[in-house]
């Protein structure tokens, strides 16, 4: 068996030794903590008037001794996984053990007050069994408890930081701290050429697909705006004042200049769809970026920090959403709709 092995197997049942003797020296504390009271005392006279006497003379009277006693083991065990500690080098610095292990340096101090932390000790134990397979305590009631409001206590605590942190933004943001101009140079500027390319991409794909919809629309919007045009132009109604075919001349020079027009504009958006002119868009969206960033312009500023601090509102009534209700919503209906099941029974 490798020396390792042969370590972490020592190591094991020294932790069980250890486990029994502190629940021994709780249930002990417990226990002597109980007999002072008066109707327990009572209690024991008259259910056990031998136990009593024995437990009063020779342990109560003598408390103190018996837990010195267990200290005198826990010292030991301390002192001794110190030393291994500094061997192992588990730790930066040699005295770290103490300050890591602080449950266990303040539960060897004799007063009643700090007792209590040696239960510390044993859900480190617990612990490390679970993690070595020795145990397994999830399936267990009290796991599930403590695991229940260690998630709830660990939510709540995160949730108040997160929508600290966020308030602190918008109080920054508001006060003028330059954040717009930092998002500018140090977010957008140095992903500006990712950026460009999916815009152009994204407006060629919008284009495209939009035009194909709206294409009998601008074209009859465009001979519209012609006729309108050509009502107004004194050139066409001279020509329409020409005996006979006058009226025909300016029809077909209508229907003409509406034709070359709507060509034109037909031709320009799918030229601005097309993949082959993907570099002459991107050209002119990242001159639109440049022109945008480059301008000091403080409605602009206004108009982000207003959507910036929106946004992280919109985060921050997220945050304070209790999910661990939620998750508790599915049972609370289950034992509603069993008690209904009772009270209709």
């Amino acid at each position: 068996m490798p020396d390792r092995e042969r370590r972490e197997k020592w190591a094991v049942v020294w932790d069980g030794v250890m486990l029994v003797l502190i629940l021994a020296n709780l249930a002990l504390i417990l226990f002597d903590w109980l007999f002072a009271a008066g109707f327990v005392q009572s209690g024991l006279q008259a259910i056990s008037p031998g136990f009593y006497r024995f437990y009063a003379e020779r342990v109560h009277a003598h408390f103190l001794w018996y837990d010195l006693a267990f200290i005198t083991v826990f010292v030991a065990d301390l002192l001794v996984r110190w030393v291994a500690a500094i061997v192992r080098r588990r730790y930066h610095r040699w005295f770290f053990f103490p300050f890591v292990h602080w449950y266990d340096v303040l539960g060897c101090i004799p007063v009643s007050s700090l007792r209590a932390l040696r239960i510390l000790r044993v859900f480190t134990m617990l612990r490390k069994m679970q993690a070595l397979h020795m145990v397994d305590l999830r399936d267990t009631y009290l796991y599930g408890k403590i695991q229940k409001y260690a998630e709830i206590l660990t939510e709540e605590i995160s949730d108040r930081v997160v929508v600290n942190i966020l308030e602190g933004i918008q109080e920054e943001m508001r006060g003028g701290g330059h954040v717009t101009e930092r998002i500018a140079r140090d977010v957008v500027e140095p992903r500006r050429r990712a950026l460009v390319a999916s815009l152009s991409e994204r407006l060629q794909q919008a284009t495209h697909e939009t035009y194909e919809l709206y294409q009998e629309d601008v074209q009859r919007y465009v001979h519209r705006l012609i006729a309108d045009a050509v009502e107004r132009n004194r050139e066409i109604k001279t020509i329409q004042q020409m005996p006979m075919v006058g009226r025909t001349i300016s029809r077909l020079l209508e229907e003409a200049i509406a034709d070359i027009v709507f060509n034109v504009v037909n031709d320009l958006i799918e030229d601005l769809a097309a993949s082959e002119n993907n570099p002459v868009v991107a050209h002119v969206t990242e001159m639109s970026a440049d022109a945008i960033l480059a301008v000091e312009d403080e409605q602009l500023n206004d108009v982000t920090v207003e959507i910036v601090s929106e946004s992280l509102e919109i985060i921050k009534e997220q945050v304070r959403i209790q999910q661990w209700k939620k998750r508790e919503e599915p049972d609370r209906e289950e034992e509603r709709l069993a008690h209904d099941v009772v009270q209709t029974a």
